[in-house]
């Protein structure tokens, strides 16, 4: 059973019980809110998950919420539970509410809030769409002050994800981050979500060699101790491996997790 991870899903109809056929109660579980979705969904998703026992962080989109009362009621909901902490993002899509970005959303929240969560950031190894990775670096700094923990977008080159963690380090950004990995979905379906979701050059290296030969679905285990390999003093700030699971929760492998952490820790680096 699952040990180490943190596993995002999408809150659709079903998931809940997906949840808990495949993972054990106590596991880390994140509810994403992605365009199209209702926040009301990712919350209620949430509160379910918290009620059976496991430890749900719900995403928080800035794009997703039209009205500053509505984030007072998604605030005081989630307070009422045993939620301990928020992912915040800015969110794909026009960002006609309240809230311009995801910092906005982060300051409002911590204003709101208080220490009452513990809040979660996102940083783009391989930058985004509308910036790049220089200014990504900024904006994650910027956000240092007010934010708990970042989680890396997926990113399919385990490399890329290292040198980030580093240059963050050495930038000063003093933030545990959560590695972002694929789970063992489905090539086919694993490339066409990340080429919706915008993930830069590294996508090229899962189309090839001996990746593109695991047509049953993407093995994230070289991809790990790459990120990881060579990362020196910056390896104190890794927290653990996060999971974008496309609900495939049936493959999530239970050997993959800690072991790569330990060996990260210990300056070693091979498999």
């Amino acid at each position: 059973m699952l040990t180490a991870d943190r596993i995002e899903i999408i809150p659709v109809p079903g998931i809940v019980e997906q949840v808990r056929r495949h993972l054990p109660a106590g596991s880390s579980v994140s509810v994403t809110a992605l365009p199209g979705h209702d926040l009301g969904d990712t919350v209620d998703v949430t509160l379910e998950l918290v009620a059976a026992g496991y430890d749900a962080i719900p995403h928080l989109a800035a794009a997703r919420i039209a009205r500053a009362g509505e984030l007072d009621e998604i605030v005081r909901r989630l307070s009422d539970s045993r939620v301990a902490a928020l992912f915040v993002v800015g969110g794909d899509g026009v960002q006609s509410g309240p809230y311009r970005d995801g910092s906005a959303l982060l300051s409002a929240l911590r204003d709101d809030a208080g220490e009452r969560f513990r809040l979660g950031v996102a940083a783009y190894p391989e930058g985004h769409p509308a910036f790049g990775i220089v200014e990504g670096l900024d904006i994650l700094r910027a956000k240092a002050a007010e934010a708990d923990y970042a989680v890396t977008q997926l990113c399919f080159d385990g490399a890329v994800v290292g040198e980030f963690i580093r240059r963050a380090a050495g930038d000063g950004i003093r933030l545990p981050f959560w590695i972002g990995v694929p789970g063992r979905v489905g090539m086919t379906q694993l490339l066409r979500i990340a080429a919706r979701i915008g993930v830069g050059p590294s996508l090229a290296f899962a189309r090839k060699g001996s990746n593109r030969r695991l047509l049953a679905g993407f093995d994230s285990t070289q991809l790990r101790h790459d990120a990881v390999r060579g990362l020196g003093e910056a390896a104190s700030a890794i927290a653990g491996f996060h999971v974008y699971s496309f609900n495939a929760l049936e493959r999530i492998d239970p050997r993959d997790g800690l072991d790569v952490r330990v060996r990260a820790r210990a300056g070693t680096s091979g498999p």
